[in-house]
């Protein structure tokens, strides 16, 4: 009897053991940013990327022509992404993934950040107006417990308090033809 009793405490423990690894090892949880560029030219050819993560060396990546982008990014990080096209302005967002511990613990993960990134034609004022704007930030917002663009001295709702702009979202219709609101860079 000893040696059955024995055998039945061994598979419970490998059971147990094997239970403990599959609810450790879920699959990794990354904050996905989903995306158009907007050109002011008719094409939206030639538009990169340049991604630096944690100020390490830029990765540059080719926006397909269609502008539609699909980003990634691991929690707990600090990404740059410069969206740079010939003959306009580039615009850089900086986007810090980092979450309390506590919603990291989380099942769910945050729904896709949904934004469009709006690129002007270089003019010299344009340039010079422009530049002080170059820079906007993303990042976890406690009280609404999710992701947020951070508002800019250039935005009216900054300004004049009132409620969210034709200049900050915008409805666009994505590849299923329903109309989702993207945050405007």
């Amino acid at each position: 009897m000893k040696n059955k009793e024995l055998k039945i405490i061994k598979l419970l423990i490998l059971f147990m053991a094997v239970i403990q690894i599959s609810v450790s090892a879920q699959a990794p949880k990354y904050f996905i940013i989903s995306g158009k560029v907007l050109s002011e030219t008719e094409t939206s050819e030639n538009i990169t990327v340049q991604i630096i993560k944690n100020n390490k060396p830029a990765i540059a990546s080719q926006i397909p022509t269609h502008g539609r982008f699909r980003f990634e990014l691991e929690y707990n990080t600090e990404y740059q992404l410069t969206f740079i096209q010939n003959d306009h302005i580039s615009k850089t967002i900086v986007v810090n993934t980092e979450i309390p511990s506590e919603v990291m613990q989380r099942e769910n993960n945050f729904s896709h950040f949904l934004m469009a990134v709006k690129l002007e034609k270089s003019t010299c004022e344009a340039e010079n107006i422009i530049t002080l704007n170059s820079i906007q930030h993303i990042t976890y917002s406690p009280e609404n417990d999710s992701f947020a663009r951070i508002p800019t001295i250039f935005d009216l709702e900054y300004v004049e308090q009132n409620t969210m702009t034709a200049r900050q979202t915008m409805k666009l219709s994505d590849s299923k033809s329903k109309l989702q609101t993207y945050h405007i860079f």
